[in-house]
């Protein structure tokens, strides 16, 4: 993995190289002149908004933070706004292209549903086994045990580990307490995080709502499509949220859980730690250090500094949503509590070399 699930989104260059592709379109087809188009350049066109937008929404918006089969609903979105301004006339001779996409689209949701009804008749068997895993666990490091003792490792399983894990915080996590003992410590609470993401919620039900009305005016079925993504956007910072209330960083005996929410996670062996030290670097990491670092923290509206900095011996495997993995060797932390959770690791880290020495 390159760009973690909290790394701000690039909306400037985006928008620019995405204004500059369907401008020129705007440019080339509402202008007499450049009239009339050849239907070569249709071809063109179709490459820009079937595959240069759809590419750079993927670069810049959808990589490592949403699911990948995204960028087939923006393709449809972005076909719906060469409709606007490619003349009729032209587009009828690709008009079988938008349906080609749904049914594409249609063929991922298929082998999705599939793999629902194999895990639907394992249910049983991994409610068991969640039912029997200590009370005290949040449910998204319960989910993840009962499922890996009944599923081999793979993306698709994963994914829908991390759909199931969305909509419970989404819905049904609001009465649970959150999980908290001398070993486990918040990460949000001096930070505006809460009120970041409740912005952000009430710009998108804003957006849903103007999105649906103007585009239910033109074509209904990409109105819903996009009031669908709308709505999955908001459960998931909804569920993302709420995530990060309800389970904060753990100590064990043998290992530090470092989850953020639900988008990633680490679980860090005490004995692979080499160094701890508190962190001294800049604010903000730079896309380098990110290939190799492990950022425990969420994002805010101005970053504030990491506090705590771990070192590691040797490649640790963590866990992001949908199923991507990243090594690191280095584990960057805010905490609410930095100097306490020093202290919890100072002493694991004192542990292990005595259990060393005997």
């Amino acid at each position: 993995m390159i760009e973690t699930m909290n790394r701000p989104i690039r909306w400037i260059p985006y928008l620019f190289l995405s204004l500059l592709v369907i401008g020129s379109n705007v440019i080339l087809y509402q202008t007499t002149y450049f009239q009339p188009v050849p239907t070569s350049v249709l071809i063109g066109s179709m490459f820009d908004f079937l595959l240069v937008i759809p590419l750079l929404t993927y670069y810049f918006i959808i990589r490592k933070r949403y699911s990948w089969k995204l960028t087939l609903l923006v393709a449809l979105v972005s076909y719906a706004i060469a409709s606007f301004i490619i003349p009729d006339d032209l587009l009828k001779s690709v008009s079988i292209i938008p349906k080609a996409l749904l049914l594409l689209e249609a063929g991922f949701i298929s082998i999705e549903l599939y793999l629902l009804f194999i895990v639907c008749r394992k249910f049983p068997k991994v409610k068991k086994t969640y039912s029997e895993l200590a009370v005290e666990q949040p449910f998204l490091l319960k989910i993840k045990q009962a499922v890996n003792v009944h599923f081999a490792q793979s993306r698709l399983i994963d994914s829908l580990v991390s759909e199931v894990t969305m909509f419970y915080y989404a819905f049904f996590s609001w009465r649970k307490a959150p999980m908290m003992t001398e070993q486990t410590f918040t990460y949000h609470k001096n930070t505006s995080y809460v009120a970041l993401q409740l912005m952000l919620i009430h710009a998108l039900i804003i957006e849903s709502v103007g999105l649906h009305y103007f585009f239910s005016q033109w074509n209904h079925t990409v109105s819903l499509i996009l009031l669908f993504l709308n709505i999955y956007s908001i459960l998931f910072l909804f569920g993302q949220m709420q995530a990060v209330k309800k389970v904060p960083l753990i100590v064990t005996e043998q290992s530090l859980l470092l989850n953020i929410g639900f988008i990633k996670s680490l679980d860090l062996p005490f004995k692979y730690i080499q160094e701890w030290r508190t962190y001294e670097g800049p604010d903000e990491l730079s896309s380098a250090e990110m290939k190799y670092t492990f950022e425990a923290r969420v994002s805010d509206f101005i970053p504030e500094k990491p506090n705590i900095e771990l070192l590691l011996k040797k490649p640790v495997r963590s866990d992001i949503i949908y199923g991507f993995k990243k090594s690191v060797t280095r584990v960057v932390i805010k905490v609410d509590n930095p100097a306490e959770l020093m202290r919890h690791i100072e002493k694991r880290m004192a542990d292990q070399e005595c259990n060393l020495e005997d």
